[in-house]
């Protein structure tokens, strides 16, 4: 995700999105515990600095530090692990590759037109406080998640792949 996604030759922090579709029945929940616990045992995950409520769920976010432990002067990186439903791998692709000035547009496009987006999805209906606008009384109702495509047309934003969501 993040900046790899977007195509850039280096980058300060390593982001990954773990989903699966569930047309078999079977989920990805359980799978961040097994995965933290095999990075700790390679050495690779040598700090943990935010641990999920709830690592066996379907969203959970884990950050922590890693490294690579056979190679000299190997730099320590920040990870984020972010587990999704399936059904929100689209909302989630689109927020977690950035770059976070364009999905900054994309929320205060959304919310112009009184839509409110996140990493969960494109919500409509939304009910907002008449005097401070960033408190919503009322969630809304989910309207696009699956696809980021979906969400750019619902937005009327011309597609953009993600080499071209770079506005630093």
């Amino acid at each position: 995700m993040g900046s790899y996604r977007r195509g850039k030759m280096d980058c300060g922090d390593i982001d990954v999105l773990l989903t699966r579709s569930t047309k078999d029945g079977k989920t990805h929940a359980g799978i961040l515990p097994r995965l933290l616990k095999a990075l700790r045992g390679a050495g690779i995950i040598v700090e943990d600095l935010a641990l999920p409520e709830d690592s066996d769920g379907l969203e959970a976010t884990y950050r922590g530090l890693c490294c690579l432990p056979d190679v000299k002067g190997s730099k320590y990186r920040r990870i984020d692990f972010l587990t999704v439903p399936w059904q929100s791998r689209g909302a989630a692709l689109l927020y977690y590759t950035g770059d976070d000035i364009f999905n900054r547009a994309m929320r205060l496009k959304a919310n112009a037109l009184g839509y409110s987006l996140n990493q969960r999805g494109l919500f409509g209906n939304v009910i907002r406080d008449p005097h401070d606008r960033r408190i919503k009384m009322n969630a809304g109702k989910l309207v696009a998640s699956e696809t980021e495509e979906e969400i750019f047309d619902i937005l009327g934003v011309p597609w953009q792949e993600p080499l071209e969501r770079v506005r630093e």
